[in-house]
């Protein structure tokens, strides 16, 4: 819808020009305005109404703080002098503008903004002030004009430090507009009001507590303070019970995260204004009432209750997410895509088994250390940016295509320093000493980085409603969790490195041991070249050929550096050179053509025969309400528990049947590269990664959402389905 309205504005702003204005009052064809004071003068530590006003030519009108379908709210930029301070727009109720198939929220006729300015304490009194703003907004009748204006209010000083400014108001008429400007304002709810959000509707609820207010209510209309909450332009009914009201309204799909919290969060509260037209004996008399609700539920096409697993995750105790947290960092260890790294970690645990127990715990500590403060990092990176307004989740840095061709390279010079290609130092604790010139602490260290990185692709059981749970809390509360996830990843080593008898149980050190580092070689290049797949699905072909050529580059590099330290001095300098040149090329191959989009798909995606649509949380709210069997499959090309699944359990051949029998319709949320809309899915669910199996209508009569296991089998999914009566699928 935002995309409809910016193409809308933009069409309605070609056809007109902007006009900038300046004085103490400015008058375009269209907009009158004008900075007005409630009092003639300002005191210390004073706090005076101001008002930015509007008179509008008729046929013609301004934006509200949410516009609706269309426009631009009015703003108001302020230069004061020091010491004073402008409070935000306290904005009168709008009124609502049709524009088929727009709906806008706004001011016709005439308008007071209100601002409240507050004068320092210590002002002198006798000098006048001046209280200078920039007005910008937005007028539309058949076509829209930008203005802005340069205003400028002179107040002279009065009164004592707290106390009113001893001035009367400056004339009658403009007393008059801001007492008629307060009557315009909203008044506060007389009772708590709820929401909640059923089968892509949103519903508000007004209960007994609203006494006598109830029955005086004739008519309801909601205007929304969060853009996309609601469609604008669908019907918005009435329906009265024995003890509450109730206003449904179609949600946005789906519907947004409220200001300031996690992106991907679920809705929690929604704010606004209800005109509520009111019979009070012979009199009819419309009142506007400012509620903010909290929402039960959330997620398209689902009926929520307050027990959701968002919900769920949101209220678990402190210890209780850190428990989870460390049992999913357990589980991680087995998971796919941590895999390669085993090797590493092999390689250095058969080295250290010959090593003093006081240098093995010490190591395990500082590996360990790697792992968390990798996780922490990560996860501070993550949060910064979920605060800045980005849609992103667990395993977000593989959705950059410049990420992973780097980690590309890393695996790919990995691989061939085990295979003996380059050699740094004479350690085989792993890419550690290849990052730290053979100082065997660090390398653990680094070990322990690289870990962290090749195990975001997954999310383990456990692990997922504790990362989803992170993101709705506090900073100090997540990175609590995350450290905690940590641990749990980084704990078999750290158990071996403090257990002589399981260090025992290890194979000797010997000559055996240079053929078995060359051959957990190709674990690294097979995960080198898994992720160049994954750059295939987010890149063009052009992204993808400059991350095949850095590949050969890296390989140079590391051939010429190891060339260098087998030369005279000229020559090695000549291969040093060529090292670096190589290495720098590498890399600014990617930076600069990785972000070339691939193309899209064309049509929907096949699994096993079946075809899987691409996700769309409308269509899920569709096929739930008329309880049709639907399977979501959230999941990523980067994630490779996700591929492992589809692989095994959706490719097997009586689910395929199982399927087809039941009319099982298919969908897809590929994640691979990001996307708010699956962001925002997952967290409803209190997930923040993939993969995420979600079953609709899997029983007859039953509208509640089954969540899948994240480690499939066949006969999982195959029984998620068998209750339901065989029918085809159309």
């Amino acid at each position: 819808m935002r995309i409809f309205k910016w193409l809308i504005l933009g069409t309605l702003l070609a056809s007109s020009a902007a006009f900038s204005l300046s004085g103490p009052t400015v008058a375009s064809a269209n907009v009158k305005a004008r900075l007005v004071s409630e009092a003639a003068a300002v005191g210390p530590g004073q706090t005076l109404w101001v008002a930015l006003e509007f008179n509008i030519r008729d046929g013609w009108h301004t934006y509200w703080r949410n516009p609706g379908d269309s426009g631009q709210a009015t703003t108001l930029t302020w230069t004061l002098p020091p010491g004073f301070t402008a409070g935000e727009i306290v904005w009168p109720t709008p009124h609502r503008f049709e524009l088929p198939p727009l709906v806008n929220y706004g001011y016709a006729t005439h308008v007071m903004h209100l601002v409240q300015i507050t004068a320092p304490k210590d002002l002198k009194v006798g000098a006048p002030v001046a209280l200078a703003a920039k007005a910008s907004w937005l007028v539309c009748s058949d076509v829209c004009i930008p203005e802005d204006a340069d205003l400028q209010l002179n107040l002279p000083t009065a009164g004592a430090a707290g106390g009113a400014a001893t001035a009367a108001p400056l004339d009658p008429a403009d007393a008059a507009l801001f007492t008629a400007a307060r009557a315009d304002l909203p008044s506060a709810a007389p009772a708590a009001t709820r929401a909640k959000l059923q089968n892509g509707q949103l519903v508000v609820a007004l209960g007994r507590e609203w006494g006598a207010t109830l029955s005086q209510i004739k008519s309801l209309s909601f205007f929304p303070y969060d853009e996309d909450s609601i469609e604008y332009a669908a019907p918005q009914t009435l329906t009265r019970t024995q003890d509450s009201v109730e206003l449904t309204m179609k949600a946005s799909t789906p519907p947004p995260p409220n200001p300031g919290a996690a992106p991907s969060a679920p809705r929690t509260t929604v704010r606004g204004v209800l005109l509520a037209t009111e019979q009070s004996g012979s009199e009819t008399v419309t009142v506007p009432i400012e509620i903010a609700a909290s929402v039960v539920g959330s997620g398209a096409g689902k009926t929520d209750s307050p027990g959701t697993l968002a919900a769920a995750a949101e209220t678990l105790p402190l210890p209780s997410m850190v428990l989870l947290a460390i049992l999913g960092g357990l589980i991680l260890n087995l998971m796919p895509c941590v895999f390669p790294v085993l090797s590493i970690k092999a390689i250095g645990l058969v080295e250290q088994a010959k090593k003093h127990p006081a240098t093995v715990r010490t190591k395990g500590v500082i590996f360990a250390a790697g792992v968390v403060s990798s996780m922490l990092a990560l996860a501070g990176v993550l949060l910064a940016l979920r605060a800045g307004g980005e849609q992103i989740g667990w395993g977000f840095q593989l959705q950059s295509p410049l990420f992973v061709t780097l980690m590309v390279y890393l695996l790919l010079a990995v691989g061939l320093n085990l295979s003996g290609v380059f050699e740094i130092g004479g350690g085989l604790a792993g890419l550690g000493d290849g990052l730290t010139q053979g100082d065997s602490y660090q390398a653990s260290f680094f070990t322990g980085v690289l870990t962290t990185l090749v195990a975001t692709p997954c999310t383990a059981p456990f692990m997922a409603a504790a990362v989803g749970a992170a993101l709705t809390q506090s900073p100090v509360v997540a990175l609590a969790i995350f450290a905690a996830l940590g641990v749990g990843l980084s704990s078999p080593y750290l158990l071996i490195s403090f257990a002589p008898w399981m260090r025992r149980a290890l194979p000797k050190p010997g000559a055996w041991m240079d053929t078995l580092k060359q051959v957990f070689a190709f674990p690294m290049y097979a995960s080198a070249a898994w992720l160049l797949w994954v750059l295939a699905q987010q890149t063009s072909a052009l992204g993808l050929g400059a991350a095949l050529a850095g590949a050969i580059l890296i390989g140079l590099a590391a051939w010429a550096y190891q060339k260098s330290k087998l030369s005279s001095a000229g020559g090695r300098v000549a291969a040093l050179l060529t090292a670096v040149a190589a290495a720098l090329l590498a890399v600014f191959l990617p930076v600069r053509y990785s972000g070339v989009a691939a193309a899209a798909p064309a049509g929907a995606t096949a699994h096993g025969g079946d075809a899987w649509q691409p996700y769309d949380a409308a269509k899920v709210a569709e096929l739930t309400a008329a309880g049709k069997p639907l399977l979501v499959n959230f999941t990523a090309s980067w994630c490779l528990t996700c591929l492992v699944n589809e692989r095994n359990a959706f490719a097997d051949t009586a689910v395929q049947d199982v399927f087809r029998d039941k009319g099982v319709t298919l969908m897809k949320g590929d994640w691979t590269n990001r996307d708010p809309a699956i962001t925002h899915a997952l967290a409803s669910f209190g997930r923040a990664g993939v993969p995420l199996y979600v079953v609709y209508n899997a029983k007859s009569g039953s509208t509640e959402p089954l969540l899948l296991p994240q480690l499939l089998t066949a006969g999982v999914v195959h029984d998620a389905f068998t209750n339901l009566p065989n029918r085809d699928l159309k």
